[in-house]
């Protein structure tokens, strides 16, 4: 393994502290307490039996390429610079693990394009956590592109319109990427789709959306096209010899979007599933599948659809299918779906599958899941309680998202054109930036309660914390994010 270089501040002083440098050996121990998770993809290749953190699930759970770099401190809410968001996550492909001392906003005049082999540990930032918009960038503020093992966590990212009109504007792009993993965001304010999988001239595999709030995006915006309020797109396409697939979407929730909830594309390299996720108050259409880019297989399970004040008296079916290729079709295996009324709307009659959908069903045992699914009755609260940038009680969703929770809660809310509708980007709690005097990555408090550490002098972040083998880092990575360890 490489050696292992520790770059942070400490917050005591104005001056950044460079840590020594450690060259140690990463036990073959440190991922023991992931082995033997493992399962088989429908594609009868191997899943990885290592995970990304204790609890990772889907497709992307195998992203730990990160493992044994370095650990780098974000330590202001500057765009760029020493510091910065930017600075450690452009990081050339460099195992590396971003770390926060500082919360609030930051925001941006490019997108931030992340590399290879990085985990964005949100989960790490102080007080109310880290958001993210645009202030002169027309484009995503996070992309994914052409990068494999990538885990972005417990972040909000809500770009706003931008200055000019832009088709680019979505929260997160993934284009042409494998092994991604995210998890714990709070994603609004987009005026393309707030989340897009992407593939051009190339594959995008082996990905994971999970635990994630995609709400409030922007329709009479400044897209183009006019009326642009959509949830999210999955597997769009330029160019050709395209593969896209093994795709999970699991437990987000989906709130005040026109359509694409989500839209679905697909290649024969592995399904893509839908598992207990929510989606409320669309406009015109719920799900939309299409056999455009190959033979698509979607597993569509323990869902619930909840219509709302801006859903169109026309009710859309939770599902609609379109198979427009002659060549390909659509395969949906469906089980245990609800589609309904938000509670307190006008009750009316829902369906989960529209007459084509219907004629695509396949049987409940032709795709194996990568993880189990809930009971359809226990998502929604499920859901409610864990989506979005929120670790209670540590916590607490801000004050957009608890907004947006209400909503669903209590049928209300509608689709916007422009922040300020509900009262634009949340002010922050900003805490104390975190204490690291040995700069060593560890906040005192943390190293003075976990044997074998000391705040005062630095420590490995890759020695196994114990004799099960998990990192000191890894451990303390899990026990911020409510991991379980």
């Amino acid at each position: 393994m490489p050696s292992i270089t520790i770059m942070a501040k400490a917050i005591t002083n104005s001056r950044p502290i460079q840590a020594r440098w450690f060259c140690v050996r990463m036990a073959a121990s440190v991922v023991a307490m992931f082995a033997g998770l493992s399962g088989a993809l429908a594609d009868g290749s191997a899943f990885s039996s290592q995970l990304a953190f204790p609890g990772a699930q889907g497709f992307g759970a195998g992203a730990i390429g990160w493992r044994g770099g370095d650990v780098v401190a974000v330590t202001t809410l500057d765009d760029r610079g020493p510091g910065s968001l930017r600075a450690c996550a452009e990081n050339r492909g460099e195992a590396r693990v971003c770390i926060f001392t500082v919360s609030g906003t930051i925001s941006l005049a490019t997108p931030i394009y992340l590399g290879a082999n990085l985990y964005v540990a949100g989960q790490t930032a102080p007080g109310d956590g880290v958001q993210i918009r645009n202030a002169a960038s027309t484009h995503t503020p996070l992309i994914l592109k052409n990068v494999t093992d990538v885990v972005v966590r417990f972040l909000k990212i809500r770009p706003g319109p931008s200055k000019t009109p832009s088709p680019t504007v979505d929260a997160v792009t993934v284009e042409n990427a494998r092994r991604i993993y995210l998890g714990n965001l709070s994603m609004g304010f987009a005026t393309d789709e707030t989340f897009n999988i992407h593939v051009s001239n190339a594959t995008a595999a082996d990905i994971t959306l999970a635990d994630s709030l995609l709400a409030l995006s922007l329709d009479r915006s400044t897209h183009p096209k006019g009326k642009h309020s959509k949830g999210a797109l999955i597997c769009s396409d330029e160019g050709s010899d395209n593969a896209c697939g093994r795709i999970t979407l699991l437990r987000n929730l989906f709130a005040h979007h026109r359509d694409r909830n989500p839209d679905i594309k697909a290649t024969s390299i592995g399904p893509v599933e839908v598992i207990n996720n929510v989606f409320y108050n669309p406009i015109s259409q719920f799900g939309e599948f299409y056999d455009l880019l190959g033979e698509t297989r979607i597993a569509y399970v323990g869902n619930v659809a909840l219509t709302g004040p801006s859903t169109i008296w026309r009710t859309p079916e939770a599902v609609q299918v379109f198979n427009w290729n002659d060549a390909t079709d659509v395969a949906l295996m469906v089980r245990d779906n609800i589609a309904s009324t938000a509670n307190g709307c006008r009750k009316r009659n829902t369906r989960v599958l529209d007459r084509e959908a219907k004629r695509s069903q396949i049987p409940d045992t032709d795709i194996t899941l990568t993880t189990p699914a809930l009971p359809s009755d226990q998502v929604l609260e499920t859901v409610l309680a864990r989506a979005g940038d929120q670790i209670l009680p540590n916590r607490q969703p801000d004050a957009l998202d608890a907004r947006v929770l209400d909503d669903v809660r209590h049928c209300t809310g509608a689709v916007i054109d422009r922040v300020d509708q509900v009262g634009g980007w949340p002010d922050l709690r900003i805490a104390p930036a975190i204490t690291d005097s040995d700069g060593d990555g560890f906040p005192d408090d943390w190293e003075a309660q976990t044997p074998g550490l000391d705040p005062a002098e630095p420590d490995d972040p890759w020695q196994p914390a114990h004799s099960g083998g998990t990192s000191n880092l890894e451990l303390w990575l899990a026990q911020l994010a409510g991991d379980g360890t």
